[in-house]
């Protein structure tokens, strides 16, 4: 099942993204701390971080977001993170898409646009884990063959043309 993980101090972000996420057919797991967030991402397969950006009292630099991100980043390179906010700070926005983040929204966010980013970089994951997969299979025919037929010289391109030599 697809599964988006939402790390929030504020349990009712967390509550109120886990409804629409649910009646989307989307698995939402929650998470209040980011040492929580990184915990959870340790244990469970999840597709897509939508991650707070501030999670002290009166924190509204958005450095304890960032840092998140780059944890996440680091341990997890290819995982899609949207980053959510009160506090809209335009140059830390800038730096974070440069370094990766699929998104920077701002709440109160607008359901519909955060649903199809959602939408949108699930599947982007889904076609890019099946091509991964089609790659792997074709790279472990292509051994095969090698380890059965001297193949040298010969090219190919195609499953078919793979199948008939």
């Amino acid at each position: 099942m697809r599964t988006v993980l939402i790390i929030d101090d504020n349990p009712a972000i967390g509550q109120a993204l886990s409804l629409l996420l649910s009646l989307n057919d989307i698995r939402p797991l929650i998470a209040l701390t980011p040492d929580e967030g990184l915990g959870l991402l340790a244990r469970e397969r999840v597709d897509v971080v939508i991650a707070d950006m501030n999670f002290s009292v009166d924190t509204t630099s958005g450095e304890e977001g960032a840092a998140l991100f780059r944890a996440i980043r680091s341990r997890h390179p290819d995982l899609p993170v949207i980053l959510l906010t009160a506090w809209t700070h335009l140059p830390t926005a800038v730096e974070l898409v440069k370094a990766g983040a699929a998104d920077y929204l701002s709440k109160p966010w607008d359901d519909t646009k955060l649903l199809a980013t959602v939408e949108n970089l699930l599947e982007l994951g889904e076609s890019t884990r099946e091509v991964s997969r089609l790659r792997g299979e074709r790279r472990a025919h292509r051994s095969e063959l090698s380890q059965k037929f001297d193949l040298r010289g010969a090219v190919f391109a195609s499953a078919q043309m793979e199948r008939l030599i």
